[in-house]
């Protein structure tokens, strides 16, 4: 006769049982905090390896040669006390803006242009950009002489093929079988254009933006500095300026700065539109 197990061995047998996992596993899972923190870590950390280089250096060097960070800072406190850094800093972010909006806009139309004529418009972008751009600065001086408008076209010229160039890249790149779609429903260009080409192209758009807007602010520097004080001077003259009367610790300083406005423009512009225009993949 087959013995049935009592009550007590039962309870016995179940309090034996190995505790669930299942709440260890939810104690050994990172909070959310704990994430943002690593991440926050890891976004300062380059910058603070930077920071500790450049002390490395400048305590090898005099100090006119490689100032210390302490310095530069306090140099550009005084350009601010002089009046010197808020006028500069308007004039070459005005020339910045106004060249990277010309940029956008007239390099997407050329590559529009250069996706559907490729051998034509081709070789006229690869001649604009083969041209130094110190030549094109000096062009701009024979042409328009010392004027804020020669920043302005240097900084397309220089621009405006790195958008071209990511535009018909795109634009070889949108799904067929989308535009077959769109043919079948009898979608007109406007609809085809805003529904499935410039979404297409948002990737690289940004990308092209990022690349351009810091073009933008190198050749603002090299145009300003043949432009001379037209306009006000911008940066890039009032850095020259620091070299030509040999104070170094201003040369660092306006380019300590530029760096900065640089940064600025990444986080206040390219941040947010790329936020906005890559929202749908949240949804």
């Amino acid at each position: 006769m087959i013995k049935q197990p009592t009550l007590a061995a039962t309870s016995s047998s179940t309090a034996a049982l190995p505790p669930n996992p299942a709440p260890a596993a939810a104690r050994m899972k990172p909070s959310i905090w704990g994430v943002r923190l690593k991440r926050t870590v890891i976004s300062i950390l380059p910058y603070l390896v930077l920071v500790a280089l450049w002390q490395l250096i400048a305590a090898t060097q005099p100090a006119y040669v490689f100032p210390p960070l302490g310095e530069i800072l306090k140099t550009i406190g005084l350009l601010h006390e002089e009046g010197l850094l808020i006028p500069a800093t308007l004039a070459t972010s005005q020339s910045v803006a106004i060249g990277a909006v010309i940029s956008l806009i007239f390099g997407t139309l050329v590559g529009f242009a250069l996706a559907r004529l490729e051998s034509f418009t081709g070789p006229i972008l690869n001649f604009v950009q083969t041209v130094p751009y110190v030549v094109w600065a000096l062009m701009a001086l024979i042409w328009f002489g010392l004027t804020p408008f020669s920043v302005v076209f240097t900084i397309v010229v220089a621009a405006f093929p790195i958008v071209s160039f990511n535009v018909a890249a795109g634009l070889k790149n949108v799904d067929n079988l989308l535009l077959g779609m769109s043919q079948s429903v009898r979608a007109n260009r406007v609809m085809v254009l805003r529904h499935i080409v410039f979404p297409s192209l948002t990737p690289y758009l940004l990308s092209a933006s990022r690349t351009m807007l810091g073009m933008c602010w190198k050749i603002s520097v090299l145009a300003e500095l043949f432009a001379g004080g037209a306009g006000g001077g911008g940066v890039g003259y009032k850095l020259f300026v620091g070299w030509e009367f040999s104070r170094p610790q201003e040369v660092f300083a306006w380019t300590l700065w530029l760096v900065l406005l640089m940064m600025l423009s990444e986080w206040l512009v390219i941040k947010p539109i790329e936020a906005i225009a890559t929202r749908w993949k949240k949804a």
